[in-house]
């Protein structure tokens, strides 16, 4: 049996033509772009959120390179002056000791600013003592503590020159005299500051048994 074919259908120009997608984006083309005109300048995006470190995890060099350490508005920073060099240290303070010249028949001592002749003076009795110091039959320590009182408070009254008995050791030990050797010591090194000069006295005031003394006048700090 023969094929029968279907007859053509009779083309119907009412129906769309379909175009390409190329067409249709240059035909909607003048749309968009006049609609975007209608809207203004396009926006930028938001910028994307930073998230800060963590503060421990910073060295120095990172909060200053990264703005973490500014200067304060409107502030001048102060101009940092060196240290001061260290002055040199002073002279070390004078030592006050006297010379002592010891003999058998007299002791004789002065300072270094005194003339030889004033213990001249003093031996010879041209000096008068105006007060004494009685360190006759005293122990070693109580000897020494009367002395020291004796003498800030003569020199704190302007007494310039003053008697120390010390006693020719008559009644001393096997060891002889100690009280003069005690007076001499006392008066040549830890009282030298107080002191110009002393020797052993005149015989009518005492002879070897006692010491004369000269005393530096008063300051303020004595």
């Amino acid at each position: 049996m023969a094929t029968q074919r279907r007859p053509p259908e009779p083309a119907d120009n009412s129906r769309p033509v379909s175009r390409s997608l190329h067409d249709q984006v240059a035909a909607l083309a003048p749309e968009v772009a006049a609609a975007a005109a209608a809207r203004g300048p396009a926006k930028p995006p938001p910028p994307k959120p930073v998230k800060a470190p963590v503060a421990d995890g910073l060295s120095f060099k990172d909060l200053a390179d990264g703005g973490g350490v500014v200067p304060i508005p409107g502030s001048s920073r102060a101009a940092t002056e060196p240290a001061p060099a260290p002055e040199p240290p002073g002279p070390p303070p004078r030592e006050h000791r006297l010379w002592v010249e010891r003999r058998p028949e007299a002791v004789r001592a002065r300072a270094e600013d005194v003339p030889a002749r004033w213990l001249d003076d003093l031996r010879a009795g041209r000096v008068v003592p105006r007060r004494e110091i009685d360190l006759h039959r005293r122990g070693v320590v109580e000897a020494r503590e009367v002395l020291d009182e004796g003498i800030a408070r003569a020199r704190r009254e302007n007494v310039g020159c003053l008697l120390v008995v010390c006693g020719r050791g008559m009644h001393s030990g096997v060891d002889g005299p100690v009280l003069p050797d005690v007076a001499i010591e006392r008066l040549s090194e830890e009282l030298a500051e107080h002191v110009l000069a002393f020797c052993s006295a005149p015989r009518k005031w005492g002879g070897d048994g006692a010491l004369l003394v000269m005393l530096r006048p008063p300051t303020r700090e004595a």
